[in-house]
């Protein structure tokens, strides 16, 4: 059970007793008394399925700035369902020496073919054992820049665009294998 479940737990449960104190001290309607009781029990019950759901779902925030890649999954827009489709990343932020630190997390990226197939790319070398690690660049080109590069890289959601209006963009390379010294 993580810490938030159990600080929820505990907060609905004081809120629990405080209301029957409340009860136990006014005089008279019993009714009222019952009902107020039986509503907040609904209530902690509601809440505490709703935040059981809510667990592992893949947040639409911006990637971080540098990021190892856990795993990857690409879901396809669905023409039948009207199904958006999106490309699912497992991420662990890279602290200044490029460690990763923290628990991983979802991150959800909105599906277009060349991030679908950049993410493909990347995904078939991470079953071959590579190391993949991602950043984010804000980087300005210009509009003829942008019609004669191809594109590789992700696009965040359009609420995360930065303060000079472009929206930023996500770039996956391979890790080099690490330096070992000489033997002797």
């Amino acid at each position: 059970m993580t810490p938030s479940l159990l600080t929820l737990g505990l907060s609905y449960a004081l809120i629990a007793a405080l209301l029957l104190t409340l009860c136990i001290s006014l005089p008279g309607r019993r009714l009222l008394k019952i009902g107020l009781i039986g509503l907040i029990s609904v209530f902690y019950a509601v809440t505490w399925v709703g935040h059981q759901n809510m667990l592992g779902w893949p947040t639409s925030k911006a990637l971080p700035e540098d990021f190892r890649v856990m795993w990857i999954t690409i879901d396809e827009p669905d023409k039948a369902t009207s199904k958006p489709g999106g490309i699912f990343f497992w991420l662990r932020t890279l602290d200044e020496a490029g460690i990763p630190q923290g628990t991983p997390r979802a991150y959800r990226v909105p599906f277009s073919e060349e991030a679908a197939e950049e993410a493909q790319a990347a995904l078939d070398k991470m079953e071959d054992g590579e190391v993949i690690n991602g950043s984010q660049s804000r980087n300005v080109l210009s509009e003829k820049d942008q019609e004669s590069k191809p594109e590789n890289n992700y696009e965040g959601d359009s609420n995360i665009s930065g303060d000079d209006g472009f929206t930023p963009t996500f770039s996956l390379r391979e890790v080099p294998p690490p330096t070992l010294p000489a033997k002797s």
